[in-house]
């Protein structure tokens, strides 16, 4: 499993219903029709609370940087990107190794 994982801030006067929105929308007519895409957890921050990180799940490092080839062809993608606060994305790859229950 492969995972990118993103941290950013809100973009002034967007609020977090209008962020789970577009994440919906982005999910329902792009996202889970790309191959090997799993699941899209967004998460606030406890301790920093204007800071959201985003835990994108695929089956494969192939799989998410096809996705990103495909990002030009998100419907309403303007809607989804300014969500983001302008120099506030900061994202990390993550490849699982382990898995403990």
């Amino acid at each position: 499993m492969y995972k990118d994982v993103i941290r950013y801030q809100l973009a002034d006067g967007t609020s977090q219903a209008q962020l789970l929105k577009v994440a919906g929308d982005i999910i329902e007519s792009w996202m889970n029709k790309q191959p090997g895409f799993i699941r899209w957890e967004i998460h606030k921050d406890t301790n920093d609370k204007e800071t959201y990180t985003d835990i994108v799940y695929w089956q494969s490092e192939q799989d998410a940087k096809n996705s990103e080839k495909e990002m030009a062809n998100i419907p309403n993608a303007d809607a989804w990107f300014s969500c983001y606060k302008e120099g506030s994305i900061n994202s990390q790859n993550l490849q699982q190794v382990g898995s403990f229950e």
